[in-house]
């Protein structure tokens, strides 16, 4: 009976400790929390979980949102609150603690590491798609948008990327190198944070994100066997170490890579997301970031259909799409193709590399395929 007892006392002294190693925090009425996952708060996790969720108790859901919490993302300041005012006080719930080690991944740390989830790819709080295909305020928070200036000396946006850690942006090496200097202008910086390119700060329904940040871009780095006067775009990646690393934020956080740990397969048919702020049906560019689902194709029915404009493509390229008026466009190369993984995370699979025009049915995109260039992504990265 005594070592039955030590064991338990032993089991509370960890469990203390785990308790303690959080962070503490304040939601918003004020109260003391831990900051742990959604999933880990019952309290909330019952608002989240109703048929219909109020718009204020979504206000105090955003507004409970935490950093550098334990297990899976979105963090939230934990206490027995379900909304503004309101303590449940029938039933004193615990706060469930992750045992799983934390892993920093590349969260503000060295640039040289890449993040796994919880601490990349999270997933939107409002989960919805505005006004069609206009994203979540805090959806797809990885998303980077390049900045040239002109022969003019004036600013343009053009190509996207997406954070990978704190310290590197992933894009499209035809972004960064060959006719982009002439057409577009010289790639001298990077945007986080964006929505809409229109406002410097966005709100929706009462919502709103900070300022967009901008870093200077301190080495462009080409994949070393990209050839910019190749029709076929082989090896069309290229990563940009920032001058600065980026401090983490709701609206600013790296996305998933498929490491050898984590990555999943790729079906036919599966239904991928595209995301940025490239041409519409209504405009030469968007304002407002876009997503659009695309479905998987069969890789040697697009090489066929490829051969035929004589282009040949290879197995580290990927295709998608190919449905009218729904396709990648100008102003997207260098975007993610994405998809949900593992832990529920958002995963890059692709980065986008070019297409005969753009939405024309049975002409899929192309996409450089991500996990096949994981070895160069790792031995390129460094502190």
């Amino acid at each position: 009976m005594k070592s039955t007892f030590q064991s338990l006392g032993v089991f509370a002294t960890c469990l203390l400790v785990l308790v303690q190693a959080q962070e503490s925090c304040r939601n918003p009425n004020q109260r003391q929390g831990y900051c742990v996952s959604l999933y880990d708060c019952p309290t909330l996790l019952s608002v989240v979980q109703q048929s219909s969720v109020s718009s204020e108790d979504r206000s105090f859901l955003v507004n409970s949102q935490c950093y550098n919490g334990i297990g899976r993302q979105p963090h939230v300041c934990c206490t027995n609150d379900r909304g503004y005012g309101a303590a449940d006080t029938t039933t004193q719930r615990s706060v469930i603690v992750s045992s799983r080690p934390t892993v920093f991944g590349g969260q503000q740390g060295p640039g040289n590491l890449l993040p796994v989830p919880p601490k990349c790819g999270p997933h939107s709080f409002s989960d919805k798609v505005y006004n069609g295909n206009d994203t979540a305020l805090d959806e797809f928070t990885w998303m980077a948008l390049l900045e040239y200036v002109d022969r003019k000396g004036q600013r343009q946006l053009s190509c996207g990327g997406s954070l990978i850690n704190s310290r590197y942006v992933l894009t499209a090496a035809h972004c960064v190198t060959g006719e982009v200097a002439t057409q577009v202008g010289q790639l001298t910086s990077v945007r986080l944070g964006e929505y809409d390119t229109s406002k410097d700060i966005d709100c929706i329904a009462g919502d709103c994100n900070p300022p967009y940040i901008e870093r200077s871009i301190e080495q462009t780095i080409v994949h070393p066997e990209y050839d910019a006067a190749s029709r076929h775009r082989y090896h069309d990646i290229a990563l940009l170490r920032l001058a600065e690393p980026v401090t983490l934020n709701e609206y600013i956080q790296p996305v998933c890579l498929p490491l050898a740990t984590t990555r999943q397969a790729i079906n036919v048919g599966e239904q991928l997301v595209v995301s940025g702020w490239g041409r519409t049906t209504t405009a030469r560019k968007s304002n407002i970031k876009q997503r659009l689902s695309l479905p998987v194709n069969d890789h040697e029915s697009c090489v066929r259909k490829f051969a035929t404009r004589q282009i040949n493509l290879i197995g580290a390229q990927l295709c998608a799409g190919g449905e009218f008026y729904r396709d990648s466009c100008d102003g997207d190369s260098g975007g993610p193709l994405m998809r949900r993984g593992f832990e529920q995370a958002w995963f890059q699979e692709g980065v986008v590399s070019f297409g005969n025009r753009c939405g024309l049915e049975g002409w899929p995109g192309v996409y450089t395929s991500v996990r096949d260039y994981m070895d160069w992504i790792e031995s390129t990265l460094r502190p």
